[in-house]
Formats: structure tokens, sequence, C-alpha cells
């Protein structure tokens, strides 16, 4: 099976799934909805023209009004375009040459994001590289193809061709494309099944683009160090609570833990909440933790300068103790996919993505404690990875 393929079996089968349930559309002719497009400034018919246009999404894809509105993001405006400017280091005349070498006006976007997102494609100047036998060779055995023909036969299937391809970038992509997009619902839904709403999936793929597009970042190092920590997971001696563990193992754990988020760049925060009094706890504090007496566990996840990315609630039922080293196969399996997909889907102009339903957060957590220090480890490790994944290759 193919090594993309592999990932997302192994990321959905291992998570599981919950089902998605029938929700409403957006009514166009909802007051609410009506006053939005006010609020924002378009008539009814430019903005479903540029949600397709931009996204390819119809109002029926969309449960909520609010779900539609946190997709979007924030609308364009004066200070907002300062900080982007900011952020990719533009004068305001550079960024209108930007535009005008791409044929753009500032007036085709509305969304913060949109914007974003065209600037980081247009700033981006990978020379393409010319299809030959030698790195079609390579891609082959990247993507555990056999030979050329049954690569050729299963782009045939989705009515695709290697002739449809001058550089190999462009055929890398089409084949990670479509991988993911038939497993686009799977990802969604494992998504949800932590709890994560689209705006805090997308803040995490956000962050993680975010670190891999630093120049100063090295790819080779990056993804070492991240097959290193999948390597000691699966090293992890099986445990059914912290009391089983020896100071050694925990001190391992601690050092996986601090040494994911370091190379991350995340800060996560722990609080035990009941009857409303909210109670920060450390990590190292869990681990000793055999009962929380009823309260829930609530999880911050914060990029390294202290921003909210998300917050989720892990339970019991979603882990056993083998996950661990499920989790660190998938670490293993993931790195040279990942980096694969990096470099195909930085050739894509903008990224589509889809609403899940909302899941209620907040669950409660069982009696027992003993599963914190596994889910909360692995439940980031595999959220972000799939958060990562499902960003980058949507870019299309």
């Amino acid at each position: 099976m193919k090594r993309v393929l592999s990932f997302i079996l192994a990321f959905t089968l291992t998570v599981g799934l919950l089902p998605i349930a029938a929700f409403a559309a957006v009514d166009p002719q909802d007051q609410e909805f009506q006053d939005y497009l006010q609020k924002i400034g378009m008539s009814e018919e430019d903005f479903i023209a540029y949600l397709k246009d931009w996204h390819d999404y119809t109002l029926d894809e969309f449960e909520t009004l609010d779900a539609l509105i946190e997709y979007l993001g924030p609308v364009l405006d004066d200070e907002n375009l300062q900080e982007l400017l900011a952020e990719f280091e533009l004068t305001e005349e550079e960024f209108n040459q930007l535009l005008e070498e791409n044929a753009a006006t500032l007036d085709q976007f509305v969304f913060y994001e949109d914007l974003y997102f065209s600037i980081s494609d247009w700033l981006y100047t990978e020379e393409l590289t010319p299809i030959t036998d030698e790195n079609l060779q390579t891609l082959l055995e990247d993507y555990e193809f056999e030979s050329i023909e049954e690569l050729e036969a299963f782009l045939n299937s989705y009515d695709d061709s290697i002739e449809n391809y001058e550089y190999i970038e462009d055929l890398e992509f089409a084949i990670a494309e479509h991988y993911f997009m038939d497993a686009k619902d799977d990802l969604i839904n494992t998504l949800d099944s932590f709890g994560l709403s689209l705006a805090e999936a997308n803040n995490l793929a956000n962050h993680l683009i975010y670190i891999m597009e630093n120049p100063d970042l090295d790819p080779e190092q990056f993804f070492t160090a991240l097959e290193e920590y999948g390597t000691r997971l699966m090293d992890f001696p099986e445990f059914d609570s912290a009391s089983d563990l020896s100071a050694e193992d925990i001190a391992e754990f601690i050092d996986i833990w601090d040494g994911m988020l370091t190379l991350l760049d995340l800060k996560v925060e722990y609080y035990l909440v009941k009857d409303g009094v909210v109670t920060p706890v450390s990590f190292a504090s869990l681990m000793e933790l055999n009962s929380t007496n009823g309260a829930d566990l609530m999880i911050k996840i914060l990029s390294g300068n202290g921003n909210l990315l998300a917050d989720m609630v892990i339970t019991k039922e979603m882990f056993d103790s083998e996950f661990i080293e499920e989790t660190g196969e998938n670490l293993e399996d993931t790195t040279d996919a990942a980096e694969e997909v990096k470099k195909a889907a930085e050739e894509v102009a903008k990224a589509e993505k889809k609403a899940p339903a909302k899941t209620v957060k907040g669950g409660k957590l069982p009696n027992t404690a003993s599963d914190y220090l596994q889910n909360t480890m692995a439940g980031l490790a595999m959220v972000l990875l799939g958060a990562f994944v499902f960003r980058k290759v949507k870019r299309a």
C-alpha cells in the first residue's frame, strides 16, 4: 500500500471516527445571513460567487452561519493588511508590485486569509523540475508504486495521466491530492473526534505551515527529529497508568513530550474544571493523579508566543495503552510522506477546506485519570500531524 495512503488509514483507523449527523444548511434568506452580508459589504450573489470561486463551496456545505464565518475568518481591513505586510516584510510599493505581477488587485480579496495564502504562494519561487527517468523512479519508490504502468493506472482511475504533467512537482502533488481528497471526510471526522472546530484545526495547521515555511528551518533536521520521537514512543513500555512506570520511564516520557512541544513551538496548558472552578495543573502532576473526582480536563494548545490555537477534551474511551506505540509508528511513517507532500503542495494556490459538524466541548472524563498522559501526548501529536497534512494538500 502506498506510503501516503498508509498514513491516512493508520491515522483514521487508530483514532476512530464519529458519525456525521445530518445538518441544515445556511439559509440565504435568513436575516442573520443578510445582516452579515451587509456588515461585510457584499451582495448575496457576489458572496456566493466568491465562496465558490475561492473555496469551491456552497452555502449548503455549512451547518450554521457561525460555522461559515468561522471558516472564512476575519474580513480584510486596513489594520490587518498592515499586519500582513509587516509579517511578509513588504512595503506598500512592493505589495502593489506583487499584485500587478500576478494580475491581481486588492479589491479581489475580501477575507484576510485569502490574501495571506495568495501572498505566500506568490513569494514561493522554487524552480520546477522537468520530469526525468531518474526523478520519476524516485517518485515511484517514494509512493511505493511497482512500475510506471501501476502509477499510470492509478492516475487513470482519476481520469488523469502522466502525460498531463511536465514537472515532477506537479505530478507529485497530483498523486498526493488524489489520495488525500478521497480521505478528506475521514480526516475531518478525525479532527472532529478530538472536539476541534474548523477554526481550531486551521489554527493548528497554519501554525505548522508557518514553522515549515520558516526560511531558517532545516527540513531534514526537523523530520529527523520527528522520526526520532516516533521511535522513542514505539520503544516505550506498555502501561495502564503512571504507577506502572519507573522513575526513568516517567522522565523519558516528559522529555519526549517537552521535546515535541519545543520542536513544534507549542505550549500546552492543563486545567481541571469542576463546578465552575478552574484549577491549573502541570503535566507532571497529571501523571500522579489517580482520580479527578469528577472534574473535566481542559487542554489548551498555544503557540510559543502565547496565542491560543485550540482547546480540547480527550476522553479515556478514545485510546487504549497501545495507542502510544501506534502513534510512534504513524510519526515515523508520516515523516517522509509529509516532506513529499510539503514540497508538492507549495505549488498550489489556495486551500480548499471543509466545514465539519460541531462537537460540544467539555465532555466528562472518567474518574480514573490514568490515561491522561498518553491521551494528551498521542492526541496532540496526531491532531497536529492530521491538521498539517489536511491543510497542506488541500491547497488546490
